[in-house]
């Protein structure tokens, strides 16, 4: 894997922070190209987009300091904003929360815009994952399959499986968020699910979650081999569907 991209003097690239920055850029950029059609202006879309990635970069920290807290303590002047240590569900819901704040103060529809942005979510998250890729974090557990990675010693992946090849559980995401952003876009641009697109992406993704958990390597046990997104997997299931049933314009 290639953690380091560029590395010139003091000045370091590291590949997993270029594609975060590209997770966020894409999305925007298609975003704002789609604007006009939805009503939305640049400007409004612009400003929505830097609360968003503010949001997502504090409450994905935020949640895996907390989720981390004995190892961060003990390690407190190694943490590295760009290389990994993002949990996705802290970065979604406060980005969530803080997005919707902004939307309603600029008196827009939450429901009209989040059913435009929806689809670009997984574009992001397929982006995101490729640089986790690079960078040996959100590894797989050891396989046997012909498509086994082995991760630098010096990876995530590698300081906890040393050169056992393992799921690219990262590539798997990739690929499945990627497929998930083509489906959503066309259920939008066909106007199917209206307005009720973005719960609808949290449960699919919850249940792909759930089941990808099980080729992780690095997720934190809490009921035997049931990791702790899984034991909440029944209640995010329960109160996402009902988002989905009561959500309207």
């Amino acid at each position: 894997m290639h953690p380091v991209l560029i590395k010139l003097g003091p000045v370091t690239l590291y590949t997993y922070g270029l594609f975060i920055f590209l997770a966020f850029l894409l999305p925007y950029l298609l975003a704002r190209k789609e604007a006009p059609q939805w009503g939305i202006s640049e400007e409004f879309l612009s400003n929505l987009w830097l609360v968003i990635l503010l949001g997502g970069v504090i409450g994905g920290k935020m949640l895996f300091i907390l989720l981390h807290l004995p190892t961060v303590l003990s390690h407190i002047h190694e943490i590295n904003y760009w290389r990994g240590g993002f949990a996705y569900f802290g970065g979604f819901f406060f980005a969530y929360f803080l997005g919707a704040w902004y939307i309603r103060k600029k008196g827009y529809s939450l429901p009209q815009v989040s059913y435009f942005l929806t689809p670009y979510i997984p574009l992001g998250q397929a982006l995101g994952r490729i640089g986790c890729f690079f960078n040996g974090c959100c590894y797989g557990k050891p396989t046997s399959l012909p498509w086994g990675m082995v991760f630098q010693l010096n990876s995530p992946a590698g300081h906890h499986y040393g050169l056992s090849p393992l799921h690219p559980t990262q590539l798997y995401a990739s690929l499945f968020h990627f497929c998930f952003f083509l489906f959503l876009k066309n259920m939008r641009d066909k106007r199917k699910h209206k307005w009720r697109l973005l719960p609808f992406y949290l449960l699919i993704y919850l249940f792909f979650r759930g089941f990808l958990d099980f080729l992780r390597g690095d997720a934190i046990k809490i009921i035997g081999e049931l990791t702790i997104l899984q034991a909440f997997i029944p209640f995010l299931l329960s109160i996402t569907f009902i988002w989905w049933i009561r959500w309207k314009e």
